[in-house]
């Protein structure tokens, strides 16, 4: 059987002379567009300190799958 767990997300943003920031979301909805994720990203760039830019976004989709007795 095969059941949806959640869908998280990892904005990672560049920053002048640091390590990229990272900002996690958890419990996603499923199937997010890209477009949607996009522009959480642009929207926590425009956040950032002046001269961040939007680095790339990870989607982890999350599934369980457990065997059925039949």
């Amino acid at each position: 059987m095969i059941q949806q767990l959640g869908t998280k997300l990892q904005v990672r943003i560049a920053q002048e002379g640091d390590n990229a920031k990272k900002v996690n979301f958890s419990n996603v909805v499923n199937n997010p567009k890209e477009a949607e994720i996009v522009s959480l990203g642009d929207v926590l760039t425009e956040l950032s300190t002046e001269g961040s830019i939007l680095d790339d976004i990870i989607v982890t989709n999350q599934t369980r799958i457990t065997k059925t007795l039949d």
